[in-house]
């Protein structure tokens, strides 16, 4: 089954003809109110972009380049909620000033679904355009998504800005420089500034030190709920900031918690529990505080007995006011559980998609060295499809996979598929890795100069590095 980009809120990502040949098949993103959804097809690309306030505020400039670059732009679908218009407007103006002449289509969503996939396959059942499929809310089967490798931090700090940083910004006028697209249809775009709150202005370090590491969540909402109130009349909010404190708590608590889900999870229900606002009525209540209290007192992953006790409780004790905020607060807090694991193991399944690539790589050595070129290239090309799932452009190992399948197909004489991927490797060398490999750059000129003109006397050798993180090339051609 082919993978899908998954597409954070603020940012965009974008598909090509070549990247589905990866196995990538198309775009998505979710979880939307006050946001637009827009998407371009293109005859080379295709486009999704989440758009928020904050877009609207620093990024229209990366957005319209992002536009302008798609060559033989069709047609351009803006997606919303029914009477938000705010993004929808700024969008449209945008849009405008750019005078492509493309086709503007304008849908609004249901309630039920907060879900947009956009591919080059069409279906001409789809409501909202052939090439955009909606998805229900909290569901999504059969997407086989994958992330950017940085997500979760990326996520969290272009959540916190909607709070932190506010006031420096209208101080100052400026606003920090950020990169928009997480995927070009290449490579997973390296994220450097987006990973950490923008602290370089002193009422943000006063704002990032009212928060403490130990507060609890509901502390941390309040805080930023206060920090919140002070942007009033200087920007549009679209909720209470007793809300948008709440939204943002769960990011600010994971950022500076360093994403500890077992802990948080823990220590919330601990301060839950002790609440002098959370008194037990019954026996029924005073034994599952305690029973909660043994479980997380043992500072282990708690989630599976707390689950346990809890549906107990639900389903037993009597209703009381207790039980009512209690419930809530642990519904809420498992949610928050929940999604911190589910990055948490996409960090360990993208080691296990590294590991698998490894295995494709080294078998490819073998066979290069046997000359068995064509099993080489098709294992060359499986590493390379892995490791895009799991890696950054600015990686030294994807360029080396990509250098090398375009030899293995050199050899066979599969000189235009070669010249691809040793174009490829060539680009990320170039412009993307640190410092700049000076020889393997110039040993890649080489060799797609030999491809292009067709020499059937082609050098018979191949960078041979693992693309694990520790093992180096044994003839000491790649790195």
């Amino acid at each position: 089954m082919t993978k899908t980009i998954y597409v954070p809120q603020g940012y965009c990502a974008s598909l090509t003809p070549l990247t589905t040949s990866y196995g990538i098949g198309g775009l998505y993103t979710d979880g939307f109110s006050a946001c637009n959804i827009l998407a371009c097809i293109g005859e080379g690309k295709i486009l999704l972009s989440h758009v928020d306030h904050l877009t609207i505020m620093i990024s229209m400039t990366k957005l319209k380049t992002e536009i302008e670059n798609i060559k033989n732009l069709q047609e351009i679908i803006i997606i919303s909620r029914e009477n938000e218009t705010f993004v929808k407007s700024h969008l449209i103006n945008l849009i405008s000033s750019i005078g492509l002449g493309s086709k503007i289509i304008e849908k609004e969503i249901d309630i039920q679904h907060d879900g947009i996939y956009v591919s080059y396959n069409k279906e001409n059942n789809n409501d909202i355009h052939p090439n955009v499929k909606k998805y229900p809310i909290r569901n999504r089967e059969g997407l086989e998504l994958i992330h950017h490798p940085q997500e979760q931090q990326i996520q969290a700090v272009q959540k916190i800005h909607q709070i932190i940083g506010i006031n420096a910004k209208f101080i100052t006028r400026k606003a920090q420089v950020r990169r928009f697209s997480v995927f070009d249809g290449l490579a997973w775009e390296n994220m450097d500034v987006e990973l950490s709150i923008d602290n370089s202005h002193q009422a943000t370090i006063q704002e990032i030190k009212f928060i403490e590491k130990d507060d609890p969540f509901i502390m941390v909402a309040g805080k930023l709920a206060g920090i919140a109130c002070n942007m009033k009349g200087k920007m549009p909010i679209v909720s209470s900031t007793k809300e948008i404190g709440m939204q943002v708590a769960f990011y600010m608590e994971g950022y500076i918690n360093d994403f500890d889900y077992v802990r948080l999870f823990n220590r919330n229900l601990k301060e839950m529990i002790d609440s002098n606002d959370n008194i037990p009525e019954t026996q029924e209540d005073l034994a599952f505080k305690q029973a909660l209290n043994t479980i997380i007192s043992k500072k282990e992953d708690s989630f599976s007995k707390v689950q346990d006790v809890y549906h107990s409780y639900e389903n037993k004790a009597p209703n009381t006011e207790f039980k009512a905020n209690i419930i809530s607060e642990i519904t809420t807090f498992a949610r928050h559980y929940l999604e911190r694991k589910y990055y948490h193991d996409l960090k360990q399944n993208c080691k296990e998609v590294e590991r698998e690539a490894t295995s494709f790589n080294e078998q490819a050595v073998k066979c290069y060295k046997e000359n068995n070129f064509k099993n080489a290239a098709e294992l060359f090309f499986s590493a390379i499809q892995l490791y895009t799932y799991c890696s950054l452009k600015n990686d030294p190992k994807l360029a080396t996979l990509y250098y090398n399948c375009g030899r293995s197909l050199q050899q066979f004489g599969e000189y235009r598929a070669a010249s691809l991927h040793l174009n490829t490797s060539l680009i990320l060398r170039e412009n993307y890795i640190e410092p700049r490999p000076r020889a393997e750059i110039e040993k890649t000129k080489k060799a797609l100069a030999e491809c292009i003109s067709v020499q059937p006397s082609a050098s018979t050798w191949v960078e041979s590095s693992s693309i694990s993180r520790t093992t180096s090339n044994s003839q000491g051609l790649g790195k």
